[in-house]
């Protein structure tokens, strides 16, 4: 009694780790192109190999997906995995996932409850740990759109909602990735709404890269093009507020004033004239503690 006990206990183990077991390979083909995914577009001079994998899951090498320069990627998005664990498109130059020179398209999936429903996405050079590292995008940089960039799917005016991020080389890449583990880079988006991920180069598709790069500086996190306008920054945040109480605190104003040197009285036809300097405060509407119910560092789950 006691061996058969034992028996299907471990039965049950190796059901369970295998139903954990994610093909990247049947992901891609199974792809339904009218549900929300992330898409992984190889615009690299060179083929990568991609795994997806669960956190502790580890990379099963007969399930790895190798891009060759052109193609695409897909997978429909996957809930997090009890609640607390997401998803790490693991992608690498080497036909090994050895976890030292490894690029991550990380997204997480939350429906608790009716109105707080979120996809919490990042890129993450954790698995890549030096600039000169040799891996996917580090050196080219990327391009990163996540939602249709329309109405409430636009991005935020600090690019943590439903985000546009460009970055051309390591250090502008660093700073809209994550580098440590403890860094704080996670961005939210509807999870209705898929992402797509372009290797190698900042540029928006469609875009050359000099366009690109006049249009946006290499430390922007998003082109010029992409920002939100003021009034509509304002909306997309007031909206998100609303229909998430729970996990978005209330609006309020920062005032700001840039500092004028005070001009020099001005001597005209042996006259002296005054001039009255005026200071105009300019306000704007930011979102305090946008990441107040606790998944400001939603990176930890991620890490496999």
């Amino acid at each position: 009694m006691q061996l058969i006990t034992v028996l299907s206990v471990a039965t049950s183990m190796i059901a369970t780790a295998t139903a954990n077991v994610r093909s990247a390979v049947e992901l891609n083909s199974e792809c339904n192109a009218s549900e929300p995914m992330a898409r992984i577009h190889n615009r690299c001079s060179y083929d990568v190999h991609l795994w997806s994998v669960y956190k502790g899951d580890g990379c099963p090498t007969d399930e790895m997906v190798t891009l060759k320069t052109g193609e695409t990627y897909r997978e429909n998005y996957a809930n997090a995995q009890g609640g607390s664990v997401g998803v790490s498109i693991k992608i690498s130059k080497s036909q090994q996932c050895k976890g030292n020179d490894i690029t991550q398209l990380e997204y997480f999936i939350q429906r608790d409850s009716p109105g707080f429903n979120f996809n919490y996405l990042d890129v993450s050079y954790v698995d890549c740990p030096s600039d000169t590292a040799d891996c996917p995008t580090r050196q080219e940089g990327y391009y990163l759109v996540a939602g249709d960039q329309t109405g409430f799917t636009k991005a935020s005016s600090d690019n943590s909602w439903c985000p546009v991020m460009s970055c051309n080389d390591p250090a502008s890449c660093n700073k809209i990735s994550y580098v440590l583990a403890d860094d704080v880079q996670t961005k939210t988006c509807d999870p209705g709404q898929s992402m797509d991920f372009y290797m190698c180069g900042g540029e928006a598709p469609g875009e050359s890269a000099s366009s690109a790069s006049s249009a946006a500086p290499k430390s922007s996190a998003a082109p010029s093009t992409k920002k939100a306008s003021s009034s509509t920054a304002q909306a997309t945040s007031s909206a998100a507020a609303s229909s998430t109480e729970d996990s978005y605190e209330t609006e309020f104003k920062v005032a700001a004033a840039a500092v004028t040197p005070a001009p020099e009285a001005e001597q005209v036809n042996n006259q002296k004239t005054k001039t009255e300097v005026v200071y105009v405060t300019a306000y704007e509407t930011i979102n305090a503690k946008r990441h107040a119910h606790g998944h400001g560092r939603r990176h930890q789950p991620f890490h496999a």
